[in-house]
């Protein structure tokens, strides 16, 4: 389920137009998880996973998303930050060495120079025991096991784990590909489109005589529930609970209507797109909540457009019909 613009998702990314974060960037925790910490301590508890939330944003092209390296994260402990390695094939230890081996080529005796070599430029295999002239010897580079005297053309490849020491075949360890996000152009543009309608709510109510709290929380014997702004008249006692989405859907619509519900306020939902989808309009009218339309010249309309689905720009959306709705009161 789509949630673009939560009061967490423009918090995190106030947070980036601000300069507060440069970028949002990967940590391996302790659980050997990938996690953006910068992401997490501005989203809410309802908001989906941080790597959620920056990959819709990606798609989006608000943000852009750029690959930083892959982490192995060790299967026995959970610590990232292997360290390649190569074992013998054998028996597994790491203490392989490199090494000049001779071999006679009529009996196939693999061993070390020094253990041919009788006298100088004198040889003799110490398998068959015959005389060996050089031309009857091959010379290869053969890594050989110290553990377990096991020779071979190369060793394997492994991960070992800095912090517990174990040893894993490669494709034993938990691989994560890193990657950062951070702003791309149209989304500063997007932001900004948000943050300004937000505002325009904001003044909108408190020209009628309500003290707003942006990025506010409505909260009930068992709840917490963030909301973009909820304002107070003190004279008559009048709530309002408002929330702005680029193109509101009817998932907005309902967690709008669950918000203002446990403290009796009327509902304010405001399309920075001009548009709503029809789900959303009819779901809008059944809850009483006024729907609005941010203008190009910052100001909010009662006009709107209907959508006939909810997804892709709106230059891709069917426009079916503009009317005028409630006016608020």
């Amino acid at each position: 389920m789509k949630r673009m613009a939560t009061p967490g998702v423009l918090r995190l990314l106030e947070s980036l137009a601000d300069g507060t974060v440069e970028e949002f960037s990967p940590v391996i925790n302790e659980d050997g998880e990938v996690s953006y910490p910068d992401v997490d301590r501005h989203l809410d508890v309802n908001d989906r996973d941080s790597y959620s939330v920056l990959e819709s944003l990606a798609q989006r092209e608000i943000l852009y998303r750029e690959f930083r390296e892959k982490a192995y994260v060790c299967p026995e402990c959970g610590r990232d930050g292997m360290m390649y390695t190569t074992v013998c094939a054998e028996c597994g230890s790491q203490n392989t060495v490199e090494q000049e081996l001779y071999k006679h080529v009529e009996c196939g005796c693999l061993a070390p120079k020094n253990q041919f070599q009788v006298g100088e430029g004198e040889y003799v295999c110490p398998d068959c025991q015959l005389t060996v002239r050089p031309e009857q010897m091959d010379v290869l580079h053969r890594h050989v096991c110290q553990t377990c005297g096991e020779s071979g053309a190369g060793s394997v490849g492994a991960l070992r784990c800095r912090e517990c020491l174990s040893v894993c075949e490669p494709q034993k360890a938990i691989e994560w590909v890193l990657y950062s996000y951070g702003f791309e152009q149209y989304g500063r543009q997007w932001l900004t489109t948000q943050l300004s309608a937000r505002q325009a709510l904001v003044e909108m109510l408190d020209d009628r005589g309500f003290t707003v709290e942006v990025d506010a929380y409505i909260r009930d014997d068992s709840n917490e529930t963030p909301v973009h702004l909820y304002g107070e008249e003190d004279l008559l006692g009048d709530r309002v609970v408002g929330a702005v989405h680029e193109r509101p859907n009817q998932q907005d619509v309902e967690r709008l209507h669950m918000a203002a519900t446990p403290v009796d306020a009327r509902t304010i939902l405001v399309s920075t797109s001009g548009t709503v989808t029809e789900q959303a309009e009819e779901l809008a009218q059944t809850h009483d909540i006024g729907l609005l339309s941010y203008q190009q010249d910052g100001t909010l309309a009662r006009e709107y457009t209907t959508a006939t689905r909810a997804e892709g720009s709106s230059s891709m959306l069917k426009r079916l019909t503009s009317s005028v709705r409630r006016q608020l009161n």
